[in-house]
């Protein structure tokens, strides 16, 4: 996937001043209560399953809309959708975004957040313009919406049938003997599932996040020691540079990459078995949108668990392709790089311009050309592929033929 809006935030109410009236009121209406409203049964809601993210239609104060579910952020509404509600700012918080970048958001609160005939009300809401952001109003139309309505509910999410559903409690969702089961913790706002896992004699916690792609991403200092190492599979490491991603405060600076399958994974005691893994250079580890290839998952709040149920037809495993191509300053750029890799062999570089792929033009476009020709890199365009890209370096135009990964 050339383009990553992964939104994980880790808020810092802690570091608000205590003597702040506006701070404590912060504190009250993130931390007040959230009331459900159901019907009987559990309720089912379209799950739009695509460029390894997950899409669904909301209505926040009787105005519908398309957002991001991500179970490792808080809800944020654009500046765009949340204009149109008229919504009373309560204050601004900061936070730090998935690349460590302190960012300051409105903070709001919203009389109603309904999926399809369940209505949580009270919602703490943070306010945010994507449109500050290359490509963000491309990728997230109307906004996201996070992990503090988790609470109270049991979440069943399936992308081979294309649903989400959330009940009172996990009996309603049922349950299968095959499914990995792990303990779920809520350490409080913004409620994010976090479960306990291991590699080898390495134990950690991490958020199952739906905004991070990856099946796993391993903070880069656990990635380096010695008993991951040691269950890394031979030959599948691949080292490189590159932007780990687009988050709330920009594109993240370029840094060490690394990208290996791993076999000595264990969620809940159970190994899972080989698994393919990426490193970040911020805190924490993640568990993300990547399993749900191969496994359902359940988040059952009220029961405390976290489950992994085995799907009937997993997809097979995708090559990498070795580099990543996405917008940057309004023009095509290789922002990821690794080796060993047809691309690398092939004398691709990192930050080269790209101009065309396989014949398509990406340089020279105008913004809403340049959306669509973004979208195409993250939803449909594979580099494992190959391709023939011409790019230009120092002024001067070449063509490369890059083959395709075998395997």
């Amino acid at each position: 996937m050339a383009t990553n809006l992964s939104l994980v935030f880790v808020f810092l109410l802690s570091g608000l001043p205590a003597a702040s009236a506006q701070s404590e009121d912060l504190r009250a209406a993130m931390s007040a209560p959230i009331y459900i409203e159901r019907e009987s049964g559990p309720t089912r809601i379209p799950l739009d399953w695509r460029m390894q993210k997950l899409f669904i239609e909301a209505s926040v104060d009787g105005r519908s809309g398309t957002f991001l579910f991500d179970t490792g952020s808080p809800t944020i509404l654009s500046r765009r959708f949340a204009d149109t509600l008229e919504l009373e700012v309560l204050g601004q918080n900061t936070g730090v975004d998935a690349n460590g970048n302190a960012v300051t958001m409105d903070v709001a609160r919203v009389e109603t957040l309904a999926l399809g005939d369940t209505v949580f009300h009270g919602v703490p809401v943070l306010v945010f313009d994507f449109g500050s952001l290359e490509m963000g109003t491309c990728f997230m139309r109307d906004g996201v919406i996070g992990s503090e309505i988790l609470p109270g509910s049991a979440w069943r999410i399936d992308v081979e049938q294309g649903e989400l559903t959330l009940a009172e409690d996990g009996e309603a969702l049922g349950t299968r003997e095959t499914a990995v089961s792990a303990p779920l913790h809520d350490f409080g706002y913004p409620h994010m599932p976090i479960v306990d896992y291991a590699v080898g004699d390495v134990t950690d916690r991490a958020p199952f996040d739906t905004g991070s792609a990856e099946e796993v991403a391993l903070f880069r200092p656990v990635a380096e020691s010695g008993p991951v190492r040691a269950l890394m599979v031979d030959g599948s490491r691949m080292t490189g540079q590159g932007s780990e991603g687009v988050s709330a405060g920009g594109r993240g600076e370029v840094q060490a990459l690394s990208r290996f399958d791993l076999t000595g994974f264990e969620i809940g005691g159970t190994r899972l078995g080989e698994v393919t893994a990426t490193t970040r250079s911020v805190p924490p580890s993640l568990i993300g949108a990547g399993m749900l290839n191969r496994y359902h998952v359940v988040l059952d709040y009220p029961g405390g668990e976290f489950r992994l149920e085995p799907r009937e037809a997993p997809e097979a495993p995708r090559a990498h392709a070795g580099f990543a191509v996405g917008y940057e300053e309004g023009a095509g750029r290789v922002l990821q790089l690794f080796t060993p890799s047809p691309a690398q062999a092939a004398g691709l570089q990192l930050h080269d311009r790209v101009i065309e792929i396989n014949g398509r033009l990406l340089d020279g476009a105008d913004a809403e050309q340049r959306c669509d020709q973004a979208l195409w890199l993250a939803q449909s365009f594979s580099g494992a592929e190959g391709g023939e890209f011409v790019i230009l370096r120092d002024g001067e135009r070449l063509t490369l033929t890059i083959p395709p990964v075998e395997g």
